[in-house]
């Protein structure tokens, strides 16, 4: 269906086309000032909601510090009592309780401390609630989750939630506890431990004054991640999935800050406003930026089709004869000459331009065409001493040897070769005669090499119909010869096979001889083969093929040392009469 509407548009006129083009421009541009207000609005709303949280955060952030800062001094107020201290060493309970009750004042005049707790190194504890005195579990203080945290800490406190569960088997709420050692001031060493809980309800005071409309989530999280206190519409978990992946819910700005020396955090979500909603003299603004779009896309319309596109529609019906790439000149009505000027202008111009591209492309065509031929036979012409020259070394070591009838042999065999090379002066020849040629070369050479070569060559059937370039294989043979069944110890096979696979012709030549170490592999890659001096015969077949297939050609080569050497040859399949067609052809045309 687009496609179809696609064909439609595309043969319209170019008034429509145009009207096509002012009605995008109209509704892209009330887009765009549609996106640009709803952020500027959004923008707006969101830096309130930035500030509101930042100043929430801030204002939480302070009081809470602020609370554990007091419980803090009157920590080390109780720390510097040498009452207490001289009990503890002592490790006497009933001195330890008389020590520890002077502070009973404290727990009854700070609303924000419920009660104080203190053990001795040898567990006995002591305490003071808000409302009495409660006998503390004292036995499995060394067995809480947190009394080597705070051994560790060596006098400085930390802050941890339910600390007294342990202790008093309670369940009834959430307390926070400040736990740290008593030292002794002389030498530092621990001689009790001290925990003050707090009333879970000053810490929601932090912030109880604060609009709940505009900030409905308020988290406070202890160092382990723990809620302490909460005012939430949003679970704690969406609120984490949200702050890390920097994405904030629909109506909600989610921010989160640290609060300074002891690693809880403060959780805060802002309630953001709709901003096209107070937009107020805005949406005015807005309105009036359409309708004057619309105005100014209109009238340009109408004074494009009557300056422009009518013009060039008279000369669109002159030029449409043009096809392809098929040049043709143009002929603009007379009228249009006397009318505008330009037109006849354009005429000649154009129909002159036309003749110059026909005979240089002509031009071009043909010296490409002879420079092609002249690399091409020039490449071909390099490799035939190449293998002359083996081939006669070859029949010289025969004939030295004695063995006239090989040498006999070997003069039919170089004959046959030479038949199929010549083929009449054709540059493509079937892959039967290609198979042919290999099996001429691998037959001279078993003469030379006797058992030590030997050679299977299997060629698809279909395929021997096909054509290929001429001497395409014989040069990977001869490699796999020369470089690796030649310098091995022990009898080599040399392996050729042609099949048809995915519209191209796989050509495989595997040997099992001495292989190639991965620098030689490097320097016979693609990058490196066109400057590759060692390789005559593999650069000379790639770079023959590169100049009649194009970029249409591939090959691969794998080897291992002491193992073999395989190069794998992909060509496109080609036919009798291929040969010759227009450069685009993968044939070599």
């Amino acid at each position: 269906m687009k496609r179809e509407k696609g064909k439609v548009l595309g043969k319209a006129r170019i008034s429509v086309k145009l009207a096509f083009l002012y009605m995008a421009l109209l509704l892209v541009s009330w887009s765009i000032i549609f996106f640009i207000f709803y952020r500027v609005s959004d923008k707006n709303a969101m830096d309130s909601a930035r500030a509101l949280s930042a100043q929430t955060l801030n204002t939480v952030s302070k009081n809470i510090s602020t609370l554990i800062d007091n419980t803090a001094y009157y920590s080390r107020i109780i720390l510097s009592s040498s009452d207490i201290t001289k009990a503890l060493e002592m490790k006497d309970e009933k001195m330890q309780k008389e020590s520890l009750h002077q502070f009973t004042s404290l727990v009854d005049t700070e609303t924000h401390i419920n009660g104080i707790y203190m053990w001795d190194m040898e567990s006995h504890g002591c305490s003071i609630d808000k409302n009495h005195v409660r006998t503390l579990r004292t036995e499995e203080i060394r067995k809480t989750n947190w009394y080597e945290e705070v051994r560790e800490l060596a006098g400085s406190y930390c802050l941890i939630l339910n600390a007294d569960r342990v202790l008093t088997q309670s369940r009834a709420e959430t307390t926070v506890s400040l736990i740290r050692v008593i030292n002794n001031p002389t030498d530092y060493r621990p001689v009790g431990i001290l925990m003050i809980n707090m009333d879970l309800n000053a810490f929601t005071d932090s912030y109880s004054g604060l609009d709940e409309k505009s900030v409905p989530v308020i988290y406070v999280l202890d160092d382990t991640g723990k809620i302490v206190t909460s005012q939430a519409e949003m679970p704690l978990p969406k609120v984490k999935e949200s702050l890390k992946s920097h994405k904030n819910s629909s109506r909600l700005y989610l921010a989160q800050q640290d609060i300074d020396y002891i690693s809880w955090k403060v959780l805060a979500g802002v309630q953001i406003e709709n901003g096209l909603e107070q937009s107020g003299i805005g949406g005015i603004i807005f309105a009036m930026a359409m309708i004057f779009l619309a105005l100014f896309c209109g009238t340009g319309y109408f004074i494009m089709k009557r300056y422009v596109a009518d013009p060039l529609e008279e000369m669109a019906g002159s030029m449409n004869r043009m096809s392809g790439r098929k040049f043709e000149k143009i002929r603009v009505h007379e009228n249009w000459h006397r009318s505008f000027g330009e037109m006849e202008i354009l005429e000649s111009t154009y129909n002159k331009m036309v003749d110059e591209i026909d005979a240089l492309i002509g031009k071009v065509y043909e010296e490409e065409k002879i420079k092609r031929k002249a690399e091409l036979n020039a490449l071909q012409e390099q490799m035939k001493p190449h293998f002359l020259y083996n081939t006669i070394d070859a029949m010289s070591y025969l004939a030295l040897s004695g063995k006239n009838e090989e040498v006999y042999d070997a003069l039919e065999a170089f004959g046959s070769y030479y038949r199929i090379l010549l083929s009449k002066g054709r540059e493509m020849i079937s892959v039967k005669e290609e198979a042919e040629m290999v099996k001429d070369y691998l037959e001279l050479q078993k003469l030379r090499y006797g058992d030590s070569l030997h050679y299977v060559l299997n060629v698809e059937p279909e395929i021997q119909g096909t054509f290929i370039l001429k001497m395409v294989l014989q040069p990977l043979v001869e490699n796999s010869v020369n470089h690796g069944i030649r310098h091995k110890e022990t009898p080599g096979v040399v392996y050729v096979e042609g099949v048809e696979e995915g519209g191209y012709l796989k050509f495989t030549v595997e040997d099992d001889g001495v292989g190639m170490e991965k620098d030689k592999i490097r320097e016979l890659n693609r990058e490196n083969i066109s400057t590759n001096e060692k390789s005559f015969g593999l650069r000379g077949t790639i770079e023959r093929m590169r100049i009649f297939y194009g970029s249409d050609i591939d090959y691969t080569i794998n080897s291992k040392k002491g193992r073999g050497t395989t190069i794998v040859l992909r060509v496109p399949v080609c036919y009798e009469g291929d040969e010759g067609h227009d450069q685009s052809n993968a044939c070599g045309g």
